[in-house]
């Protein structure tokens, strides 16, 4: 019966959350096309090719654990590596995070450029560590059964998203502008 009753009242609140006005998004700022010679495009490139690497170590982990936690809300049965999955994806996060603070632009590309990529490094940063406390809140909510850490979780996770979206279109306008790849 406890199960029951708190399967409806997640299904309750996250009907509540998904009913909530959602942000009109900002049209993207165009960047005006940006003349770069040869050598500080490569330089551009190799930045961008880093730090998608350094991304793709919590992407992976992230979309695992999103997958194993649908699964869990939607009442399917927690898995015995659900912790350990969480656990993983946590640490991932915070290990791009710190990869991604490291980095450093590179010096001889354009005021304004450097600001651009500066600005969608540290939206990456601050996705992962939405994500980081996205899982502390759902760990607890699978220890706890405590409906409130369900919301926090969402609540981060959906802040994650923005974040990371927000800093990827950043960086695709930086690549379109300087004719690069995106």
């Amino acid at each position: 019966m406890k199960h029951i009753v708190l399967i409806a009242l997640v299904s309750v609140i996250m009907a509540l959350c998904g009913c909530s006005a959602e942000k009109t998004p900002e049209p993207p700022q165009k960047i005006p096309a940006i003349t770069l010679s040869p050598a500080d495009k490569e330089k551009l490139l190799a930045f961008q090719k880093d730090i998608l690497n350094i991304d793709g170590l919590a992407d992976k982990a992230v979309k695992l654990a999103g997958n194993e936690l649908k699964n869990v809300i939607k009442g399917g049965n927690i898995s015995i590596n659900l912790p350990t999955i969480i656990d993983k994806a946590r640490a991932e996060c915070l290990l791009a995070g710190g990869l991604l603070a490291q980095k450093t632009v590179p010096e001889a590309l354009p005021p304004e450029l450097k600001r651009y990529l500066n600005d969608g490094k540290t939206g990456l940063i601050a996705a992962n560590k939405a994500y980081a406390e996205s899982f502390v809140a759902i760990k607890s909510f699978i220890t706890d059964k405590n409906p409130v850490a369900l919301l926090e979780y969402r609540k981060k996770s959906l802040q994650a998203q923005e974040l990371y979206t927000g800093a990827t279109d950043k960086f695709k306008m930086i690549m379109t502008a300087a004719g690069g790849t995106k």
